[in-house]
């Protein structure tokens, strides 16, 4: 049963600064800083499930749209004129854009892809267990999250995990605790990576990691344009134009996918794929459009305006 309510809040906070020069020597730009936060249950209309649907007011934490720090920078410059032979010295016009942000965040969601309903109430849309330093568990276009595999783990005759031979399963077997917790790991596994460790939760309870306490790589790109126009008597004008998207060519990566192919909501089910950033942001959007993240691009252009 789908329930549409207004039963969600969300709050946003940012320091929002910029700075124009609209006109000194031809140089004309916009630079934007902002420095914000962004809270929510649900970003989306249609959101994942809550992990426990009895209490969806434990969903708040980042927004999916959490975007903390924003930095672009708009120029233009007008190059000096002189007269000249076929009007080649003057006209001259030269443009850039650079947007810099740190990443999105993403989180985990398990039991869609894999099957799996570790807290056994059918929600299907549990988080695990973390400790440690959410910064650790960083997604990268080099692989998935180092994973500790559940057969790793020594079981003595009574079901119980009682060591593994993987040196990360021991930080899994102490951040686990209880013994409950740490016989999951002989079916679940686990994750280390720095300080931080992911480990399944024990059956009818629910993980202890907060919504969307992962992020992923930053934004860098850089647009670059040169223009030049001639002058066809007093009403017309002739401007040729060559642009450059990311001009750099600075590989850029978007959030992992995760659950239904969508992008931060990861499940730990799935290893291989686990915070493993595999496309650029134009890609994984499903929308490849120049200057919004793909790689280098030249396009060249001639207007009539009149």
């Amino acid at each position: 049963m789908n329930f549409l309510s207004n039963g969600y809040e969300s709050k946003y906070h940012a320091l929002q600064a910029t700075l124009t020069e609209r006109s000194w020597r031809g140089l004309y730009f916009l630079a934007g800083y902002t420095w914000s936060h962004a809270l929510d249950q649900a970003s989306l209309n249609r959101a994942r499930q809550p992990q426990d649907s009895l209490h969806p007011e434990r969903e708040y934490g980042n927004s999916d749209l959490d975007l903390r720090q924003r930095f672009t920078l708009s120029l233009l410059y007008e190059l000096p004129s002189r007269e000249g032979w076929g009007q080649l010295l003057e006209g001259w016009q030269i443009n850039s854009i650079v947007v810099v942000q740190t990443g999105m965040p993403w989180g985990v969601i398990d039991g869609l892809i894999g099957g799996y309903d570790i807290s056994k109430t059918g929600e299907f849309s549990d988080r695990w267990n973390f400790t440690g330093n959410p910064a650790d568990f960083k997604a990268s276009p080099h692989g998935s999250i180092p994973y500790v595999d559940p057969r790793s783990f020594i079981v003595d005759a009574t079901d119980n995990v009682t060591g593994s031979r993987d040196p990360s399963g021991s930080k899994c077997i102490a951040a686990a605790g209880s013994q409950a917790e740490i016989n999951q790991l002989a079916t679940f596994g686990c994750y280390v990576e720095g300080s931080g460790v992911l480990t399944p939760p024990t059956p009818k309870t629910f993980g202890t990691m907060g919504r969307n306490i992962f992020r992923g790589p930053a934004y860098r790109n850089w647009d670059f344009s040169i223009m030049k126009n001639w002058r066809i008597g007093d009403r017309a004008i002739l401007q040729a134009r060559g642009e450059f998207f990311n001009v750099l060519n600075h590989p850029n990566f978007s959030n992992p996918y995760g659950v239904g192919g969508q992008l931060g909501n990861v499940d730990p089910s799935v290893p291989d794929s686990f915070g493993f950033a595999s496309a650029t942001p134009d890609v994984a959007a499903a929308n490849p459009v120049m200057g919004s993240g793909g790689p280098r691009a030249i396009q060249i252009g001639l207007k009539l305006r009149f």
